[in-house]
């Protein structure tokens, strides 16, 4: 384990704990009664632990670049959920003596610390790890367009040395530097030396592997954006068949895992029920209130499992009638149509609060691919090869392109986030994308 984690699961799991004694402090004037302490170091253990499994959980101790807001939208969730945890463990254990007014204290007082702490290690990763400087490679127009997601928020992150492109591209209107051709790619990384290099999907294999043989010669990392084929090949078994080394690739999803995901939404969507039909009926009134004369709930043709089209719920968000004159057109940031109520109710998630309902009659389920209108199916069909293999899989309120892409990430990328979740689904994986659910709820720019 590197020295780096040690500290932050060090520092972590000593302001959860010091949180709370400096809650039961402010909360008894500085002489803490020794049963109400008792009670606190009795379950603190418990707590301890639960707190670690969720910083764990929501990748706090895994390496890697991330934005700040991705950092603390983390630890609101995993100190509400601590908080809740350790509410739970007392009541289990009988503890009475722990106040419920100290745990009260204990979650802005625990944000506050964490967030100050997490926010000096984040910096000084930041200045310790440096800018990562990239060559991406790739088709021409491909390289551009990657280059610049990976470059149009924080450059204290990444940085874009330059593109090596396919033979015979135009380099007018690039606003990166083109280094050269994928046969000049030995010159291109000799000149620009990045800490990194970016394979964009598009690239033929001859190419590819010529171009890998360089990389890995000089000992850089390779960030690889996989075809359909190679995302096939995740989680493949390595085997023989007859003396033949081969991979083993089997189907998305088996007949077991299709019998605990069904067991795992009828009981999930049942429970949350007792929180989501008040917090539906509020809503209504809201909607009512604000254009009396339109409906509640909005039902729109999704197409689901096996390309079959269904009826979702959501509550209104928008104007009645309005795709009358524009005709299906997908919703942005600020688009007009898009009441006030419907603002708040989006930003929330609330609108989406309906579809347990469709999980019940098991036409969703909680994670899966996002379902889209037959209208964009359609038209994605024709625009990324292999569209139609997301449509093997019971489609989800949310998923893992909606907890690692943005609301701007393309059809062809939500398609390999749709594609591996279904290569690698598990209870552990869905429990998983649940509670990255809850952390990209807090952040604006995520996948819908």
């Amino acid at each position: 384990m590197r020295w780096t984690k040690v500290v932050k699961i060090a520092g972590d799991l000593f302001l959860v704990n010091f949180s709370f004694w400096l809650a039961f402090w402010l909360r008894f004037g500085g002489s803490i009664p020794a049963v109400n302490w008792h009670a606190y170091r009795t379950i603190s253990i418990w707590i301890t632990l639960a707190a670690f499994v969720l910083f764990y959980s929501y990748g706090l101790y895994v390496g890697g670049r991330y934005r700040w807001i991705e950092i603390f939208a983390a630890l609101v969730w995993v100190v509400a959920l601590t908080i809740l945890s350790g509410l739970g463990i007392s009541y289990m254990l009988q503890k009475y003596a722990f106040p419920r007014s100290v745990f009260l204290l204990t979650a802005p007082i625990q944000l506050a610390l964490l967030s100050i702490w997490r926010y000096a290690v984040w910096r000084f990763s930041i200045w310790l790890q440096g800018t990562l400087t990239l060559v991406v490679i790739g088709p021409t127009e491909t390289a551009c367009q990657r280059a610049r997601e990976v470059t149009r928020e924080d450059n204290r992150l990444y940085q874009v040395a330059g593109l090596v492109v396919e033979g015979g591209s135009t380099t007018s209107e690039i606003e990166f530097p083109v280094l050269g051709t994928y046969h000049e790619l030995p010159q291109a990384l000799d000149a620009s030396r990045p800490g990194a290099v970016l394979f964009c999907d598009g690239i033929p294999l001859e190419y590819r592997e010529m171009m890998l043989k360089e990389i890995m010669a000089r000992n850089l990392p390779a960030f690889i954006v996989p075809d359909i084929y190679e995302i096939f090949l995740a989680q493949a078994r390595l085997g023989q068949l007859d003396g033949i080394p081969v991979f083993r690739v089997d189907g998305f999803i088996a007949v077991p895992s299709r019998a605990w995901k069904r067991a795992f939404d009828i009981a999930l969507s049942l429970c949350l029920s007792i929180i989501a039909i008040p917090l539906i009926l509020l809503a209504a009134l809201a909607i009512k209130i604000e254009s009396p004369g339109g409906p509640v709930f909005y039902r729109q043709q999704r197409v689901g499992q096996g390309g079959r089209v269904f009826q979702l719920i959501k509550l209104r968000t928008m104007v009645p009638d309005a795709e009358k004159i524009t005709g299906p057109v997908l919703a942005t940031d600020k688009d007009p149509r898009i009441t006030r109520v419907g603002r708040i109710l989006r930003a929330t998630r609330i609108d989406e609060l309906p579809q347990l309902w469709n999980v019940l009659k098991g036409e969703m389920s909680f994670i899966g691919p996002r379902p889209e209108r037959p209208f964009f199916v359609e038209q994605f069909k024709k625009e990324v090869p292999g569209y139609d293999w997301r449509h093997q899989l019971k489609v989800g309120i949310t998923g893992l392109a909606q907890v690692q892409g943005r609301y701007s990430t393309t059809p062809a990328d939500k398609l390999r986030y749709d594609l591996l979740y279904a290569k690698t689904i598990s209870p552990l994986s869905d429990a998983q994308i649940l509670l990255h659910t809850l952390k990209v709820m807090l952040m604006r720019d995520k996948a819908s």
